[in-house]
């Protein structure tokens, strides 16, 4: 049974009166689709419902949101030009270097 099988099963089950809610594990898996604001209304309702129960997934959740705003607003900068030639002269060595035979780095006995 697929993990949207076994989903779609627990989903038609009544989230109130319930013995277990969803678990954190299910809560992250959803993440994503319930910050899009595009997750069916019953199961938001049980992750709103877990959420109100689990200050863990509820701290887990606000971390994430504010990830998410935050690389949002990271912008490209550029690279100086030092920086660039150190870092090219370092990445074409290393390919001439697995080129002629893998890392020679000598590991310890």
């Amino acid at each position: 049974m697929t993990f949207w099988e076994r989903f779609a099963r627990w989903v038609r089950r009544p989230f109130l009166g319930r013995q277990s809610m969803m678990t954190c594990r299910e809560q992250v898996d959803l993440l994503a689709d319930y910050l899009d604001g595009t997750l069916d209304p019953g199961v938001t309702g049980a992750l709103e419902q877990h959420l109100d129960g689990c200050p863990s997934c509820l701290n887990f959740i606000k971390t994430y949101k504010a990830t998410t705003v935050l690389v949002r607003e990271i912008t490209c900068e550029e690279m100086p030009e030092e920086l660039m030639n150190r870092l090219t002269s370092f990445l074409k060595a290393k390919i001439r270097q697995e080129k002629a035979g893998g890392d020679r780095r000598e590991t310890p006995s």
